[in-house]
């Protein structure tokens, strides 16, 4: 998709003697998560959907904190999975094509994104707007925010979404944004 090259997932654990050991070794191609709703060729866009043609790749989720190490784990590429979590951490990348933006939206967690390639516009609820390029980084603490790629070339960003306390301003809870894919 968009030109940008699949990627490699390494996932590491232990054999039964305790030794280091390559548990998975894989390739991901980003999807659209809306495809993997239920339903999702007859149901028709919400107000509240994203533009078409973006690209997922879930690398990896826990489902709480701290995190389970050991055993088996729950493969979520290609799955529909909440934009952030209460409880635990999620590892996505996010393929943006040329022109391509995110609606104004609000997770309810601690997001580091750092830009892999490309570039990409941050925009704040009061229409502030600062670009990020390849190898910058963003802290977002719960602010609702929107993604454009204004550039002619694809953009990569790698997000890690850490479970945080709700944001809360004058007494008032600031949800998280409700999508389609959650």
């Amino acid at each position: 998709m968009l030109g940008l090259p699949p990627i490699r997932r390494i996932i590491t654990g232990h054999d039964d003697n305790g030794r280091a050991v390559i548990d998975d070794d894989c390739t991901f191609h980003p999807f659209d998560p809306r495809s993997v709703l239920p339903g999702a060729k007859s149901t028709p866009q919400s107000n509240n959907a994203a533009p078409p043609v973006r690209g997922f790749i879930h690398l990896w989720r826990t489902e709480n904190a701290p995190a389970k190490i050991q055993g088996p784990w729950t493969e979520y590429q290609n799955k529909a999975i909440p934009l952030s979590d209460a409880t635990g951490t999620t590892v996505r990348v996010v393929d943006m094509s040329p022109g391509q933006y995110s609606p104004m939206h609000r997770t309810a967690s601690l997001d580091v994104g750092v830009v892999l390639k490309g570039a990409v516009v941050l925009e704040l609820d009061d229409k502030t707007e600062t670009t990020l390029k390849e190898g910058e980084t963003i802290i977002q603490r719960g602010t609702i925010h929107a993604w454009h790629n204004r550039t002619q070339e694809a953009a990569r960003i790698l997000f890690v979404l850490l479970p945080a306390e709700k944001v809360v301003v004058n007494g008032e809870e600031l949800a998280p944004t409700i999508f389609d894919v959650n």
